[in-house]
């Protein structure tokens, strides 16, 4: 048998070894693991906003190759939760005080819209979840990381139940890129406490079946949070401005 024989029939050669390393890492399961391992850990903070990553390290951590790896920062580029810079590095994206305003009016618009709809569709079992969601939300009294978990888990609920797959794929998408902001929001005194009062009232709504109340709530519950940013990023911005200028006062 001819040494090309051997590597057809997946001899030892060096070339059967490459052609089963690129199989496994071009297997679709593996590409989706890779892409849902590393979008978890971005949206639950465990990557920070501006962190640099490594393919390579990330390969090593998860023991693949690089290619599902590469497959799954382009992804996420795509969903704007990785800024990949020519030359520059692949970083955490973040978003300017522009594009946060501008996607809380948006998530405003399209969480008004889930709401209307799970209170005309979500089921006697939905609802029951749903009411303890909010049952959870009135004797926690959480704060930090716990009040967004608790949180997310409410306005994601909503957006299964509104039942509409043409509505849940952007939410998906708006959320990944919010989140170190929802940190921010839920964090400021006495947000986490509006932010609970807020979804009982929407549940009231969806429970009665009032599309229309769950929908106006909805959204000035998100309007309310946009604001409360809002305020909290100039302030900081401000602040920074203070800070900076500070030295250059003291040398003049």
């Amino acid at each position: 048998m001819s040494e090309n024989d051997s590597d057809r029939m997946g001899g030892t050669g060096e070339g059967a070894s490459s052609l089963s390393l690129i199989t496994i890492a071009d297997h679709p399961s593996l590409q989706e693991r890779a892409y849902q391992t590393l979008r978890s850990a971005i949206l639950e903070g465990h990557l920070a906003v501006g962190e640099r990553i490594y393919e390579s390290k990330i390969a090593e951590q998860l023991g693949i190759s690089r290619n599902p790896v590469r497959e799954s920062v382009r992804r996420l580029q795509q969903d704007g939760l990785l800024d990949v810079r020519p030359r520059g590095g692949i970083f955490v994206a973040s978003i300017s005080i522009e594009e946060a305003d501008d996607i809380y009016r948006v998530r405003g618009a399209l969480e008004a819209l889930a709401a209307r709809l799970a209170a005309e569709r979500i089921t006697p079992d939905e609802l029951e979840h749903l009411h303890t969601l909010v049952h959870e939300d009135e004797h926690d009294h959480v704060e930090g990381g716990a009040a967004v978990t608790e949180a997310d888990q409410f306005h994601r609920a909503v957006h299964q139940y509104a039942h509409s797959t043409q509505l849940l794929e952007p939410l998906e998408l708006l959320y990944g890129r919010i989140l170190h902001y929802r940190n921010v929001t839920l964090a400021l005194p006495g947000r986490a406490n509006v932010a609970e009062a807020g979804h009982f009232e929407i549940y009231q709504a969806i429970a009665r079946r009032d599309g229309a109340r769950a929908e106006l709530v909805m959204r000035e519950h998100i309007e309310g949070a946009r604001i409360s940013l809002m305020r909290h990023l100039e302030h900081v911005v401000v602040a920074d401005d203070v800070e900076e200028s500070a030295p250059r006062a003291r040398k003049a």
